[in-house]
């Protein structure tokens, strides 16, 4: 079951989206009442993050605002579809938002995994495809969903070119040339791993060690004394936040030099002023995206929420713009042709320019930013 909630039960939802449609009772012969005509007359710009998981507050927000840009433009009205409060599957959220014949796109997912269970559900994949709904996630970056279906689309780049950007940022600009990279023993951080270390030896860089990890089952101390002997240049950590800040401190300990970047995975730790002049990946910062777009998004957002934005606030924003501009846009007011205007859709958002490339659907034209923790990007 899906839900449409009023503004004021959204996290930190502005009120201008509140809204409830009473129930009535609709009697034989006679015509609804007028709350359910005018719901009718509305779309739904679906939420694909689960409740209760990492970034699903800022998800809504971002999707909040952008239909609120929306909307403001006068002509057909969109509003949020999220998911039950009780739901505890991805897969389960895709089927409920593909069943609602006025969820006319999704959101989401943020992660790469649940975005690949998903998209055989949103695509109708085995089925009639025709009430197949297009996915725009924010952040799943698997190199594995370009051009995984015509139904996806997403607005960060894949793991696979921000890898190569972190391998040109740390080549260019901290002129190194040893690289130690430890990864998280899955799909996101073989993916980094490879990426990179094919990019640092093109450009005639070393990579010594290159160690999977397990949460739970690493003794950092063990590989940070590794690290520490044989002294790489650069440790770069696609891997999560938790398991970057036990890393981080066995590495001072072991008196390690190496400079530190963390993937996107890990942009917990610049909330850890002790790791201050390490460094992690970002799909979006206020300071580093300018453009008359993007400072509309920042101004809207520190007023509705007191608070800056993230990646998944912002390139929620961006997914759910994409998706209403291309609904507008549609000749064909459908799903499908929803998802063929997507595929032209050029616009500006908060993390910048909104394009797709026709073969893949990746953003085109977005690079990740390399954050100093205390410092700037």
């Amino acid at each position: 079951m899906l839900r449409s909630t009023p503004s004021s039960q959204w996290p930190g939802a502005a009120p201008s989206l509140a809204r409830r449609f009473a129930p009535c009772i609709v009697l034989a012969a006679l015509a609804a009442c007028a709350p359910e005509a005018t719901a009718r007359e509305e779309v739904a710009i679906g939420v694909g993050a689960l409740p209760g998981r990492p970034g699903y507050d800022n998800v809504v927000r971002g999707v909040t605002l952008a239909v609120e840009r929306l909307n403001e433009a006068g002509g057909r009205r969109f509003r949020v579809a999220l998911p039950a409060d009780s739901a505890r599957s991805a897969v389960a959220v895709a089927a409920a938002h593909r069943a609602d014949p006025a969820v006319i796109a999704v959101v989401g997912h943020p992660e790469s995994g649940a975005t690949q269970a998903t998209i055989p559900v949103y695509a109708g994949v085995g089925e009639d495809d025709h009430e197949a709904v297009a996915l725009v996630s924010p952040t799943a970056s698997s190199p594995a969903l370009s051009g995984i279906s015509p139904w996806f689309f997403r607005v960060a780049p894949s793991d696979a070119a921000g890898a190569r950007d972190v391998a040109r940022y740390a080549w260019d600009s901290l002129r190194v040339g040893i690289a130690a990279v430890i990864y998280r023993n899955d799909a996101y951080g073989r993916d980094w791993a490879d990426a990179f270390a094919t990019a640092w030896k093109d450009r005639g860089g070393t990579v010594p060690i290159r160690d999977p990890y397990r949460t739970g089952q690493t003794d950092w101390a063990i590989q940070a004394a590794h690290i520490a002997h044989v002294d790489p240049d650069v440790v770069l950590f696609p891997g999560d936040t938790d398991d970057a800040i036990a890393l981080l401190r066995a590495l001072r300990a072991a008196g390690a030099r190496a400079a530190f970047i963390a993937g996107d995975g890990a942009e917990g730790i610049a909330r850890v002023p002790e790791f201050a002049g390490a460094r992690y990946v970002s799909f979006y910062r206020e300071d580093s995206t300018a453009g008359a777009a993007a400072t509309r998004f920042a101004n809207a957002w520190r007023a509705a929420y007191r608070d800056t934005p993230d990646m998944f606030g912002a390139l929620s924003y961006d997914a759910a713009l994409a998706i209403g501009s291309a609904w507008r846009a549609a000749s064909d007011k459908t799903r499908a042709g929803l998802r063929d205007a997507l595929a032209r859709v050029q616009l500006d958002g908060a993390g910048g320019r909104i394009a797709f490339d026709a073969a893949t659907h990746d953003v085109v034209g977005r690079n990740i930013v390399v954050v100093t923790v205390g410092g700037t990007p």
